[in-house]
Formats: C-alpha cells, structure tokens, sequence
C-alpha cells in the first residue's frame, strides 16, 4: 500500500516538474533566448520550431500527392528527404488537424521527455544534488532536442518504458517500433539479456525485425543512398569520424608561421595520456562498480536503464555520427549512479556522475561561447575541447560495458551443466 502511495505520489511530482519546466523552456524559446546559442533553423527570417518533427509531417504531405519522399520532399522548406522508416509515413489526420500535429503535439512530446527527466533525476533521489542536476535539464543537449522535436526524444521515451516495463511482449513492441523507425535502437534488445532464455528471445526479436525490414528494402536502399543527410560534421555532432576530420583539418597558424604540428602533442598529452591513465587508475574501482551490474530478471529499473544508455551512447559514439541532442541519452546513467546505495559506497559511482556534471556544464559553456563569438579565435580549440571529454568519457563508459559483458559470460558458463 505505502509502495502505490509512494509511485503516485512520483509520478503527481513528475507531472507537477514537467509541466513547470515546459512553461520555463516554452518562454526560453518565445523569447528567443536560446538563439543563436541553438542554431536555428530559419525561414523567411524567422526560426522555426520543431524543425526535427514538421520535415516528418511534411514528408506525410508530400506523399499524399504523390512524391517518393526518399528522393525529394518540396513540402519541406529544406526540401529535407524522408530518413526514417515507413512507419513514419503513415500518420493519418495531419491535414484535418494541422495545428495538434505541428504545435500541441511536440508540445506534449517535450512534457513527456521533461516529466521523465523530473522522474529519474529530481523525484528518485537525494534534494541535495538538485542544484547540481539543473545543469543537466538546462543544458544544450536537453534545449536542442527540444527545440527541434527530434524523434530521439521519443527513442529515450522509449528506453525509459523498457526499462521500467518487465513485460516480454510490451518490450517486443516498443523495440521493433523504434528499431523499424530509427534502426540504431536496435540494441535495445539487449534488454532480454535480463530474462531467462534471452538469446531465444534475442533471435526471435531480430527474426522478426529483420522480416518487417526486408519487407522494406527498397526504401531502406534509398535511406541509405541519403545518408549525408543524417551524417554531419561540425560542432552539433560528436563521434570517432567527426573527432578524426577535427583533427585533420586542425590548423594552428601564427603570423606566417604553422604550429599545426602542436596537434600532435595535444593529441598525445590531452587526449591518449588521459584515455590511458583514467581507465588504468580506474581499473580496480570499474571492476568493482561492475560487479555490482548482476543482470537479472529482478534487476532494478536503474541498473537496466543504466546498461541500455550505456550501450545506446556508445552504439551511436562508435557507428553514427552522433549529433549533440544524442547526448541525452546520457542522462540514463544518472538515476544508477545516484542511488544511496552505490553513491556512499562506490568512489566510481561518484566520480562518474561528477564526470558526466563537467561534461556537460563544459558542453553548454563550450557552445554558448562558439556560437555567440565571445571568443572566435578560441573556437576551434574548444571544439577539440568538447570532443577529448567526450573521448574521454566514453573510454570510460565502454570500459565498463567490457567489464559487464565478461561477467555475463563469465554468470552464463559457470551456469552450464558440467
């Protein structure tokens, strides 16, 4: 009874948080303060909202009158091609309901998010860290996903529904229908992991995936063929490509001479040293942090929703070129590592959430700076900047992923009959 009172009265607050952080970001935007913090997206001299979500409806349009919305989109004002699934082109009463579709709707979409995000970082846990978490809720990443209504809003609802539910058939659902609309939440269905029979699960799951997705190969195929579309290089984005072609085209030049060979040593000192050092000196404490990531089917909702950000982020670090909203998926880790538990426990648990409070006050910081030219000759170095934290954080983040990984094998063997 005190365990229903107690969800009711969370899930009151996470409504009660997210409806007043929508008011707050609903006047950061109508006054326009986010800009050209967030880089807009213009049109006719004026931003538009929710760039990320109308080129999807507009994409509906277009295939009413009859265009393959893959190879050109003219209902888009960016004549933006269609980059999702076909489920996304099946969305029915836009004409008859513009206004909901276009505004009220990522309205509710951005309500959602943020009552999630007032779920897992202010509800669950200690008020004393509350001063520290409003650099997460008010940070680019949470502002730009926002702002744009990307479909990976959703995909973190998303992730957060499969964490919380224990239903084999719910998550089925939830997964294919992201998976056959974005492809990388694919490796949410390391989620069954946690069940009993998870690799029969696992192959049924890509059995049946796979067949929706071959049933769709043609419009895969030219997906596929757009693909600058969704690959970027520059400040909103963050992966191994993108840190590669910075650090290629990286020049460093005074008067009529080139110091670009300084990268070099950067490279060196701010960037492998760290990487080397931080997973060696951590070694003992993310081995111990992971002995604690028992997978099971009475893992808590924190564990899981820990493991899947963890390999979620990295899956995007190490195959996409992985945009600056993205970063949201970070905020998985927290509730984890927050936890009473670990947090007066595990030195790592606290470093890591420290970690991730930097990196994420540096982000916004970084790109407040770059893109208002407070300080344009300092703008390239802070993108080199951005991207040796994130390099850094991530070293970390697969290093534990390695760590759980082993255990699991390491659990399932010695469960083998001898």
């Amino acid at each position: 009874m005190f365990s229903r009172i107690y969800q009711s009265r969370n899930i009151f607050l996470s409504i009660i948080f997210g409806a007043i952080l929508t008011i707050i970001f609903a006047l950061l935007i109508y006054k326009q303060i986010i800009y050209p913090t967030i880089i807009p997206m213009v049109i006719k001299g004026g931003a538009t909202l929710f760039a990320d979500w109308t080129v999807i409806l507009n994409a509906n349009l277009c295939l009413d009158k009859g265009f393959d919305v893959f190879l050109e989109n003219p209902c888009d004002q960016w004549n933006r091609k269609h980059v999702y699934g076909d489920i996304l082109l099946n969305i029915p009463f836009i004409k008859t309901f513009p206004k909901f579709f276009f505004l009220y709707l990522p309205i509710i979409f951005s309500f959602l998010f943020l009552a999630v995000i007032s779920n897992i970082l202010f509800i669950l846990n200690d008020k004393k860290y509350w001063s520290v978490l409003i650099i997460f809720v008010f940070s680019v990443p949470v502002i730009l996903v926002i702002e744009r209504s990307n479909i990976d809003l959703l995909i973190f609802l998303i992730l957060f529904l499969v964490s919380k539910n224990y239903g084999l058939i719910f998550n089925y659902f939830l997964i294919i229908l992201s998976t056959i609309t974005k492809f990388y939440p694919i490796v949410l269905s390391t989620i069954f992991f946690f069940n009993k029979k998870s690799f029969s699960k696992i192959f049924i799951f890509i059995l049946i995936t796979f067949l929706i997705l071959f049933l769709q190969k043609e419009s895969l195929i030219k997906i596929f063929e757009n693909q600058s579309q969704f690959s970027a290089f520059g400040l909103y984005s963050f992966s191994l490509v993108s840190f590669y072609k910075t650090f290629i085209l990286f020049k460093i030049t005074l008067g009529n001479y080139d110091y670009t060979w300084l990268k070099y040593i950067y490279l060196s000192i701010f960037v492998l040293f760290p990487i080397f050092y931080l997973n060696l000196k951590n070694h003992s404490n993310i081995k111990g942090f992971t002995s604690n990531l028992v997978i099971t089917e009475t893992s808590t909702f924190q564990l899981r929703f820990f493991v899947l950000s963890s390999i979620v982020v990295s899956f995007c670090y190490l195959v996409f070129t992985n945009f600056v909203y993205r970063e949201i998926f970070f905020l998985g880790l927290i509730p984890y590592l927050l936890n009473n538990k670990f947090i007066n426990n595990n030195f790592f648990s606290k470093f890591l959430f420290f970690f991730l409070v930097i990196k994420f006050f540096l982000t916004t910081i970084f790109i407040i700076i770059f893109q208002n030219n407070f300080a344009e000759i300092l703008n390239p170095f802070l993108i080199l900047f951005k991207h040796t934290i994130d390099i850094c954080l991530m070293s970390l983040i697969l290093n534990i992923i390695v760590f759980t990984l082993l255990q699991f094998i390491k659990d399932k063997l010695s469960q083998v009959p001898q």
